[in-house]
This record gives C-alpha cells, structure tokens and sequence, in this order.
C-alpha cells in the first residue's frame, strides 16, 4: 500500500514537472516569433529570462 501511494506521487510529480516545462517552452517559443517578427530586444530579453528559469528548474529538479 505504501509502495502504491509512493509510486502515485511519484507519477503526479513528474506530470506536474513536465506541465511546467512545457509551460515554459510555450512562453519561450511565443516571444522567440514575436523576437523573429518584430526584432524587439525585450522579446529576446524575455527568451533569456525563460531559459535561466529553466535551468534553475532543472538543478533542483536534479537535486531532489
């Protein structure tokens, strides 16, 4: 029963992780177009923002 619930979270987490770098992508892609179309350094300021946000997200998903 214990192994059950360990494994249950275990799979609800890594869902939760995977949303969440999808999420990122998402945004990083949409201000990648809006880089490509407009050439508005904010938009690559942001693409660079997201990036750093991930690989934070990445060291301390190694971490855990």
């Amino acid at each position: 029963m214990i192994s059950r619930k360990f494994e249950n979270e275990r799979l609800r987490r890594k869902q939760e992780e995977k949303e969440i770098i999808d999420g990122l992508l998402d945004i990083y892609n949409d201000y990648k177009w809006l880089y490509e179309q407009f050439g508005d350094e904010q938009y690559e300021q942001m693409m660079e923002q997201i990036v750093d946000q991930l690989k934070k997200f990445m060291r301390r998903r190694r971490r855990e």
